[in-house]
């Protein structure tokens, strides 16, 4: 980040997200620690001795840039537009991909992310992990930019039902045209806006991650080879989870 980046980020918490400074530690020093433990991934300890400050310290200010932040990302982040949604994504016209999915608009999967709750919400929150978790769902571009996210489902709810929740319940959710869809996996339903990958049958095995495809005979009939690069596409949503996790 540039100085002249973070000094407007810092005038912009300060004077529109309500961040203050205090007598001992002022607005440049908590952005630049909260920005050492999210943007390098360092632990309070290693920060405190980086600014010589307590831990105790650094924790308060952390969540008081954090709180400014969300603040900021509820104006900044913004879910796409219709006309967005009707464009064709540039990486999409050059690529592998084109135009055999040429209706393409992201990509969508959920991921279970841990969270601590009280013994009596316990079964509401446990998942098929054995553990209890948030049920997240995401829409990610090409970019691998997330474009929508839903973040309140208790981890028993099945992808399907969370997008049903997102859907009746979140005026920000966009369905695409109806010439354009996302791309999903067997968790959701292949109906308008949402293409789903072949399903096996009782009469055929029909492989679809890419694992099945690795050191294994090529696609051996049209339902896989389109399940193939069906998977290859959708793949960058994982890809992007995986980023975010490691963060």
């Amino acid at each position: 980040m540039s100085l002249d980046c973070f000094r407007t980020l810092c005038h912009q918490l300060e004077t529109t997200y309500g961040l203050k400074p205090t007598l001992n530690v002022g607005i440049e020093e908590s952005v630049a620690m909260f920005l050492r433990i999210c943007g390098h991934n360092e632990v309070q300890r290693d920060v405190g001795l980086r600014f010589g400050r307590n831990q105790e310290t650094v924790k308060r200010k952390f969540y008081e840039v954090l709180r400014a932040t969300e603040l900021l990302a509820c104006d900044y982040i913004k879910t796409p537009t219709r006309q967005k949604l009707h464009r064709i994504p540039d990486r999409l016209m050059d690529g592998k991909y084109w135009p055999f999915f040429s209706g393409f608009v992201g990509a969508m999967d959920g991921v279970h992310v841990c969270v601590k709750v009280t013994p009596d919400l316990q079964g509401m929150y446990w998942s098929r992990h054995d553990r209890t978790s948030f049920n997240i769902m995401a829409i990610c571009d090409l970019n691998m930019l997330f474009t929508y996210v839903w973040n309140g489902a208790p981890g028993y709810c099945h992808d399907t039902s969370v997008l049903t929740i997102a859907q009746n319940s979140d005026p920000e959710f966009s369905l695409p045209p109806e010439d354009k869809y996302y791309v999903v996996d067997f968790g959701y339903p292949n109906k308008q806006g949402f293409l789903a990958p072949y399903r096996s049958s009782r009469n055929m095995v029909v492989r679809y991650h890419m694992s099945s495809f690795e050191n294994a005979p090529p696609p051996q009939n049209k339902q896989e080879f389109f399940n193939r690069w069906h998977a290859s596409l959708r793949s960058i949503i994982e890809r992007t989870f995986g980023v975010w996790k490691k963060k």
